[in-house]
């Protein structure tokens, strides 16, 4: 649930110009939420700001605003730099920062991989005042043309969205590259619905006079219900067509299925195609253009089951989304609030239902215990279970036939360019 802001705060109280609230108005934000509350003043005032709250909270709005506030009194160029792990949320914080600004003459852009990164050093060039960025693309553009590294020599501000999974070690090779050519002296925000201690990365980040607030932390949002489902680990997938075909039953409008790899992504995509279900399926191997139809599907209720890897756990605003199932159990808890976090979102209620096999009993545990909440039993019709398992073992065997040889190409060049690539960082 998101948090509730006092009644008689106002954005104007927060330190935020007239036009600032206008534009809020016409998107009908008319009251700060707690973490913007919390977070805007300390921001205006130039401190470095390490905060978590839960998702759905307003936590975007609480470093946007205060970095248009102070962006317009000194519009110079690239004045602030949005860092976030998927290319997904780089192009919503872009969108964000657009409407927020509306009717200013403020630029964002937005460094990604999947786009060409010509046209992309051509808008750096411009000098937009603005950049959401991954870190790969953006280190990218450091290493192998140093003169870009000018257009970010006065940056006074950097925003980590999803931070804890941005100083997790697989970017740590990245973000030590852009901090070294992003200025000693800057303010840096720090935003996320979980935080970790990654202490040898909080040092490079070189923080000073920290605000530092923490609310819920590590805690699932209060309105979805929690569900376990014990299945065997051999006939895994057909239980999972059984309790798609449960809340398909129930009219249920949007559903995310998430998976620990982008093989059992596509794979179980697969099947629901063979199985005539509508769905669609979001990845790392896929194009950016194909990211986002897949999104827009989704979005747009076109199709009601999102098959995703953890490329959607994060920030992505879906708000309709009525139910998570968790094919794969995440790896640590953190992982498992930001999945969930994406149902039961702006006061709306929601469901999410774990499949438990034999091997991920431990998994399970640590998450109820990381999360201190017991999950109910999710119940399943077993007649319906064995009826139609013949069809989904058939349905498999055709989706496997169907993806093998294209998808493991393309599955084993981006293994080999990832490695390519690190190689470069070295």
């Amino acid at each position: 649930m998101a948090c509730k802001a006092q009644s008689l705060v106002t954005f104007g109280d927060l330190g935020l110009s007239t036009w600032i609230e206008r534009n809020l108005r016409t998107l009908g934000i008319l009251q700060p939420t707690d973490i913007q509350q919390r977070c805007i003043p300390p921001i205006l005032e130039g401190r470095d700001v390490l905060a978590a709250a839960q998702t759905g909270s307003g936590k975007t709005a609480a470093f946007a605003l205060p970095i248009l506030e102070r962006l317009q009194t000194d519009p110079y160029g690239v004045f602030a730099v949005c860092l976030t792990p998927t290319r997904e949320l780089a192009i919503q914080l872009t969108e964000q920062f657009s409407v927020f600004c509306g009717g200013t003459s403020l630029k964002c852009e937005t460094i990604i991989g999947g786009d060409d990164v010509k046209v992309q050093a051509q808008r750096l060039a411009s000098r937009p005042h603005i950049v959401c960025a991954t870190p790969g693309r953006l280190m990218e553009h450091f290493v192998f043309d140093e003169s870009n590294s000018k257009y970010f020599s006065k940056v006074s501000t950097l925003v980590l969205d999803e931070a804890d999974r941005l100083l997790d070690p697989g970017f740590d090779a990245e973000l030590r590259i852009i901090l070294s050519k992003l200025p000693k002296q800057r303010q840096t925000l720090l935003f996320s619905a979980t935080m970790t201690q990654s202490i040898s990365a909080m040092k490079d980040m070189n923080l000073h006079n920290v605000f530092h607030v923490d609310l819920h932390n590590c805690q699932p949002v209060d309105k979805c219900k929690q569900c376990y489902c014990f299945v065997p680990a051999n006939v895994k997938e057909a239980y999972l067509v059984q309790v798609l075909s449960h809340f398909l039953a129930r009219l249920t409008a949007s559903m995310i299925v998430f998976t620990n790899s982008i093989k059992t992504c596509e794979l179980l995509h697969q099947i629901c195609v063979q199985l005539g279900i509508e769905s669609v399926s979001l990845h790392s191997l896929k194009k950016q253009k194909q990211r986002q139809e897949s999104l827009e599907r989704f979005r747009s209720q076109r199709v009601p089951i999102l098959f995703a890897t953890d490329v959607a756990s994060r920030g992505i605003d879906i708000p309709a989304v009525e139910v998570i199932i968790n094919y794969d159990p995440p790896r640590n808890v953190s992982d498992y609030v930001h999945r969930i976090g994406r149902t039961a979102r702006a006061e709306r209620s929601g469901e999410a239902v774990t499949l438990v096999t034999q091997h991920d009993v431990g998994r399970f545990l640590a998450i109820e215990k990381g999360t201190t909440q017991r999950m109910e039993q999710f119940e399943l019709n077993e007649q319906n279970f064995t009826s139609s398992l013949t069809r989904v073992i058939a349905a498999k065997r055709s989706a496997r036939l169907a993806m093998t040889q294209d998808f493991d190409s393309k599955l084993t060049n981006q293994k080999r360019e990832d490695k390519r690539r690190e190689e470069k960082i070295r």
